[in-house]
């Protein structure tokens, strides 16, 4: 059962701060900033803002900071990274698991990282546009469920799914954040997962489309590796999948993925 904030802690924007904790895990100062930038005249503004709520939410033992040097970020430097404490998960979701933030290791911490920057970065770009929108769903309600050749339960498990929406266009991804560090064999696997999936056809009897699967990766060596790797299996479906770095997901989201017989509003 969800309990009422503190009252030092009732404000909207503390509110808007526990559900982004919850529905994210972990995230930096300037993602959280980032994401309600909306609400105030200026990044720094909101900046300043962010923190000022975070560190009430703090006080009352409903978020907590993790200083972490965290490859990838800020040059490797230590950031503020945020999370709900078991007392803030309970107030926000009712759940009384306990949560253990500091028994993370540091690159699964930048892998949740690397997401909630994905989705940062989709819905700064959907705000820039005039005419779009976006709908972000996390794990695990992005996940789903179909039964395998044997008739075996099997699950299907993107970091997000999004649909970007237009009055011209809806594009529907899922989407996989790969910090190269697994073998490109990890990678064909679960290519090959989304392609039965796909085969089962029970995401286009509901949405209509089949979600391209678009691979965000650190760097361009590693996005010619996976395509290459994709392109190279003939029991694959290219058509299914893209390979961006994450410096192109804004041009993706804006212009459609990259060209490999995709057709904008749902892949093949």
């Amino acid at each position: 059962m969800r309990q009422h904030l503190p009252h030092a802690c009732d404000h909207p924007a503390a509110h808007r701060l526990l559900a982004l904790l919850a529905t994210y895990r972990f995230a930096t100062t300037t993602q959280l900033a980032r994401l309600t930038a909306e609400a105030y005249g200026s990044l720094s503004s909101a900046i300043r803002q962010t923190l000022r709520h975070l560190a009430r939410l703090q006080e009352h033992d409903l978020v907590t900071r993790l200083e972490r040097r965290v490859g990838g970020w800020q040059g490797g430097s230590t950031v503020s990274i945020w999370t709900l404490t078991t007392r803030g998960r309970r107030v926000q979701t009712g759940s009384r698991s306990r949560q253990r933030p500091c028994s993370l290791s540091t690159s699964f911490l930048a892998h949740l990282l690397a997401i909630t920057e994905t989705s940062v970065q989709i819905t700064e770009t959907t705000r820039s546009m005039t005419d779009a929108s976006a709908t972000i769903t996390t794990e695990p309600g992005c996940w789903r469920s179909y039964l395998g050749p044997a008739g075996q339960q099997l699950t299907l498990r993107p970091d997000l799914h999004a649909v970007v929406a237009s009055p011209r266009y809806d594009d529907h991804y899922f989407i996989e954040v790969d910090r190269d560090t697994e073998n490109p064999a990890r990678v064909i696997a679960a290519c090959h997962r989304y392609q039965a999936y796909y085969a089962t056809g029970a995401e286009q009897r509901q949405t209509g489309v089949f979600p391209i699967t678009l691979w965000v990766v650190p760097h361009d060596v590693r996005r010619e590796q996976l395509w290459y790797c994709i392109t190279e299996q003939p029991d694959l479906d290219s058509r299914l999948f893209a390979v961006i770095t994450a410096q192109q997901i804004a041009e993706t989201i804006t212009g459609g993925p990259p060209s490999n017989e995709y057709v904008r509003g749902g892949a093949v």
